[in-house]
């Protein structure tokens, strides 16, 4: 008899893994964190998550989402705005860099935030296969492509890819990628890649807060309860959290490609780049909801 794969098992019915109370415990810590701006947001999290048990569409557990967002939306309580924590990171990375690159775009968001802070920069190529970015009133220094094939060889100071790799279809199309981001690299460009992942490493907390202190950041308190998942559960706990965070993204593919930092790292390496650096960032406190465990990765 042969055996299911346990990756299609998790995509065809992805609410299973909500059936293991050590996943859901840290899911729900992690959710009341990335909820602070509500009025109350463990109750919130305790409905949310008993609600979705009995609903089978993707579709109506975002509705529910979204109605639960609205039922404790607080008008008065105002955190703010949080910054985009990923440009914070590689703010001086973008210091006296003329083109910037960001493969998987999405809507362009990620190059709106670098155009609005950074006026050196004179060329922002956003490249997505999928997205629907609204192309109109862009800042005249930001062009988009279906792909790198439109981007010539050696043109690009600095390439970002962010929590892009878990939704690609296989190792092999990750390698094709990074060949030809080392193709639009200039010689003595940087590769820095944001991903959800997990670390193989046994980093001790204290580690990753003195790397987060430098741009004034701080740990969120799951990322210890994440640390202390099984490799499996961690797999698990990085897709539900991103697929129920991104319901409403229609074009979104799900592939289960979740590696650790470590298994993400060799790869690139093997298609010619040298690494810089890595860190494991976790979970960051006071941050947008979409927000899971991520790693940065910065190569030469």
């Amino acid at each position: 008899m042969v055996k299911n794969n346990p990756k299609i098992e998790i995509l065809e019915n992805p609410l299973a893994i909500l059936e293991s109370t050590e996943i859901l415990n840290v899911l729900k810590k992690h959710w009341i964190a990335n909820h602070e701006n509500l009025t109350n947001p463990e109750n919130f999290v305790e409905e949310f998550f008993a609600e979705i048990q009995s609903i089978d569409s993707s579709r109506e557990i975002n509705k529910l989402y979204q109605k639960k967002l609205k039922k404790y939306r607080d008008n008065i309580l105002d955190l703010g705005k949080p910054g985009d924590m990923f440009l914070e990171i590689i703010e001086h990375d973008l210091q006296n860099v003329e083109t910037v690159l960001d493969f998987g775009c999405g809507k362009l968001a990620f190059l709106k935030n670098i155009a609005e802070s950074n006026a050196e920069v004179r060329r922002l190529i956003g490249v997505d296969l999928k997205s629907q970015p609204v192309l109109d009133c862009l800042d005249s220094r930001i062009e988009f492509h279906r792909s790198l094939n439109e981007v010539a060889n050696a043109s690009v100071d600095v390439v970002t890819i962010k929590l892009v790799l878990h939704h690609l279809e296989s190792e092999q199309k990750a390698q094709e990628i990074f060949t030809e981001l080392r193709r639009v690299l200039k010689s003595g460009g940087k590769l820095i890649v944001f991903e959800e992942s997990f670390t193989d490493a046994n980093h001790g907390v204290e580690e990753i807060e003195n790397y987060l202190a430098k741009f004034n950041l701080k740990l969120s308190e799951v990322t210890v309860d994440f640390l202390q998942l099984s490799r499996e559960c961690k797999i698990k706990f990085l897709f539900i959290n991103d697929w129920l965070m991104n319901l409403q993204n229609v074009y979104m593919p799900w592939t289960m490609q979740y590696k650790s930092m470590e298994e993400w790292r060799d790869l690139i390496v093997s298609v010619g780049f040298v690494e810089k650096e890595s860190h494991f960032l976790g979970a960051i406190k006071h941050r947008k909801r979409k927000q899971g465990m991520t790693a940065i990765l910065t190569f030469f």
